[in-house]
Order: C-alpha cells, then sequence, then structure tokens
C-alpha cells in the first residue's frame, strides 16, 4: 500500500482555494473580484489592505512632520471612516465602495495613531480627553463592525439563497481555486 506524501506548508496553502479571495468564485461575486494575473483577489480586501500600506507611509509623517495631537489624528479617522457606513447603506457604484474601503485602511491606521497618541498624552497627566479617545475609537469600529459586516453578509447571502445551487453542501463557486486554470485563461473563463 502506497502512503500519502505529507504536503509541506507552501503546497498546503498553494491548494487552498479561498487564500486570497474569500467570496464564492463564480459569476454572482464577479464584482468582488479583481483579476490580476492568474489570480482572482478579493477588492474590498485589496483596496482595504492597500489603505492601510498608505497608511503606515503618512503616519509618521503625521507624527513627526505636522506634529499631529490625538484630536487630529481622531477626528481624522472619523471623517475618513465615514465613508465606510455611507458605502454599505447607499449601495454606490463599486469604485467608489472601493476608494471607501482605501479610506477605511487609512482610517485603521489613524486609529491606532489617535490611540497611541491618547496614551502618550496620558503620560503627561491625567487628560480626560485622551481617556475618551482612547475609549471611543475602539468602540466605534467593533461596534460598526459587527453592524456593518452583519448587513453586508446578509446581502451576499441573499445572492446566495437566489442561485440555483444554494441548496447544494458546496456551489461550484466555493470549490474553485483563486487561481484561473490555465486552460480558461485565454478565452478569459473562469
Amino acid at each position: 500500500m502506497k502512503r500519502k506524501k505529507k504536503l509541506s506548508m507552501k503546497e498546503r496553502w498553494s491548494l487552498y482555494p479561498y487564500r486570497l479571495a474569500h467570496h464564492p468564485l463564480c459569476n454572482n461575486f464577479e464584482d468582488h473580484l479583481y483579476t490580476i494575473g492568474k489570480y482572482k483577489v478579493c477588492r474590498g480586501c485589496m483596496n482595504f489592505y492597500s489603505g492601510m500600506l498608505i497608511g503606515i507611509i503618512l503616519a509618521p509623517i503625521a507624527i513627526f512632520v505636522l506634529e499631529i495631537n490625538f484630536w487630529v489624528a481622531f477626528a481624522t479617522t472619523n471623517i475618513l471612516y465615514i465613508f465606510t457606513p455611507l458605502s454599505v447603506v447607499l449601495n454606490p457604484p463599486r469604485i467608489i465602495k472601493d476608494f471607501a474601503r482605501l479610506l477605511l485602511g487609512i482610517a485603521m491606521i489613524s486609529s491606532f495613531l489617535s490611540i497611541v497618541l491618547a496614551i502618550v498624552r496620558l503620560f503627561d497627566g491625567l487628560n480626560f480627553g485622551a481617556i475618551a479617545v482612547i475609549i471611543i475609537t475602539p468602540t466605534i469600529y467593533f461596534t460598526s463592525r459587527f453592524y456593518f459586516r452583519g448587513l453586508r453578509d446578509r446581502r451576499n447571502e441573499n445572492v446566495c439563497r437566489n442561485c440555483e445551487q444554494f441548496y447544494l453542501p458546496q456551489c461550484d463557486g466555493m470549490t474553485k481555486r483563486s487561481t484561473v486554470p490555465k486552460q480558461k485563461e485565454a478565452t478569459g473563463e473562469q
């Protein structure tokens, strides 16, 4: 009897179908994905992480060049963040949702920055504004994340419920890999 070869971590990772896109890879969710070369990548996550990278680049500039305080970082966070709930509630065109995700990534770094700056301010002495920022910032994040993620998940579930494969144990879109098969790349199919 032939023994199965134990797969390396890299081999297991390459076989995992949703490492780059956590949506079903079907036509119903085509607008949720970017196709980059032979890979399908979640648009929202790609824009969100790009925004975080931009935020990481801008954070030292904000602290050391602009010398912002925790109030400015807190206000910036909330101004950038407001586009996310608006994009979920108003359901605008996809390009606006993508931009809102980019701003959300920057807002995440800005929120972290506002908390760190508020904590640093507390070392100078008791400051109720700094305490309020430390409490309010994560509260806004976790409350809104719970609510808007649930709303978005329900919308996605409604798309799946209207699909003829909804009652199958696992639909074709959930069994496809995040890479476009080579024989179908030339035709642009999935």
